[in-house]
């Protein structure tokens, strides 16, 4: 790795608000163990170099909706996401309606791997995957298989 080298984040560690997994960073000095970069804050900071690659980002290679949808309108359903280095991540869609459902019947409702889109279709999962996936928070909004 070398100053202006572009490497990839292959994992965010204790960083979760300043370095996203999957994105391009520059980097604007290096030492034997770490390298200094511009953050999503627009910080200079210094990672160690553990966290990134010099190889590009995996990309989607595989979105699995795992459960059948049987109300498009109020259904949670849960999608496997799998990239091109084998990492596999899940997430739940759901919409308002069913929400308005969980509500009806408990004061609260708290998950951190819901994503709610208007209606439940193989079409609208897939591109709202895509759209996380172009704008890099694709990551964040999943949790990984173990």
């Amino acid at each position: 790795m070398e100053i202006n080298d572009k490497i990839y984040c292959k994992n965010i560690g204790a960083y979760p608000g300043s370095i996203n997994e999957r994105k391009s960073y520059i980097i604007k000095e290096v030492n034997d163990e770490n390298v200094r970069i511009q953050n999503n804050e627009g910080r200079l900071r210094w990672y160690s170099r553990f966290y990134f690659s010099l190889n590009n980002e995996p990309e989607i290679t595989y979105i699995h909706i795992d459960d059948k949808i049987e109300n498009i309108e109020s259904d949670a359903i849960e999608v496997t996401i799998e990239f091109s280095d084998k990492a596999k991540y899940w997430i739940t869609f759901t919409t308002p309606k069913y929400l308005d459902k969980i509500l009806d019947e408990e004061s609260y409702f708290f998950s951190k791997h819901f994503l709610i889109i208007k209606h439940l279709t193989k079409e609208s999962i897939q591109s709202t995957i895509l759209k996380l996936d172009e704008q890099n928070k694709l990551i964040e909004s999943c949790k990984k298989y173990k």
